[in-house]
């Protein structure tokens, strides 16, 4: 090998020992400086990073976003306060939650700045037993996906007399809909009546098209709040 060849060897392998220690510094510095994004539960966390960045294309190790979830709406006001007295406490926090239970959800008053609270669905579906309205996770997403995300669980797949179509007819998209299947298949006799969360939440994440409006928001608060807060790279 020529010295100017050798030179330009050097240069190449210069060159890419400092574009992967750029890389390995963007990824650190971006962890450095999360942003937390929390939901409700394991069924939101699986859904949520598929919907965000399989179909919306946010890049999680890029973007430093980090999913947890705190396990149920009564561990809500305890884990902000928990996060707010950590080293985390001034990066930017997403809290999620089910438009299911506005009493829980007023009790906890007023959030710091860096706290920002996005219920789900985006926008009331259903009616409660009590008059109210809003939804859930289910309630995010259309009718027809969520029942068909129901016969696709080993429960229903496994209770193949169970039918669609009949589940249809009984179905009133004005009511909460995860009760519903679990009542109709109650009815009919079946000793396990309680169709998987998960898989149906894997299910609607894996094969929704197109993505729905809340999941949009979701993605459009994120990258506002990372455009308020760009990573600072640090080498």
């Amino acid at each position: 090998m020529s010295d100017l060849e050798s030179i330009k060897n050097d240069a190449m392998i210069d060159a890419r020992a400092e574009m992967e220690a750029f890389n390995i510094a963007s990824e650190e510095s971006a962890l450095e400086q999360c942003i937390y994004l929390f939901v409700e539960g394991e069924s939101e966390e699986i859904a949520f990073r598929i919907l965000l960045e399989e179909g919306l294309g946010i890049d999680f190790e890029k973007e430093g976003i980090v999913i947890a979830n705190y396990n149920g709406i009564g561990n809500l006001g305890h884990t902000i306060r928990l996060m707010l007295k950590t080293l985390s406490h001034s990066k930017p926090m997403v809290f999620t939650f089910d438009d299911d239970d506005k009493k829980l959800v007023s009790k906890l008053g007023g959030v710091p700045q860096n706290v920002y609270m996005f219920k789900i669905p985006y926008k009331p579906v259903v009616t409660f037993p009590n008059g109210e309205s809003g939804g859930s996770f289910e309630e995010s997403f259309l009718p027809e996906d969520f029942v068909n995300a129901c016969f696709e669980t080993t429960l229903l797949r496994e209770n193949s007399h169970i039918e669609k179509q009949n589940f249809i007819k009984y179905f009133d998209s004005k009511k909460p809909f995860y009760k519903q299947i679990v009542i109709y298949l109650k009815e009919r006799g079946l000793t396990n009546y309680l169709p998987n969360k998960i898989e149906i939440a894997e299910e609607l994440a894996c094969n929704v098209n197109p993505v729905p409006d809340t999941y949009f928001r979701l993605e459009k608060l994120i990258r506002e709040i990372r455009k308020q807060h760009p990573i600072q790279i640090k080498i």
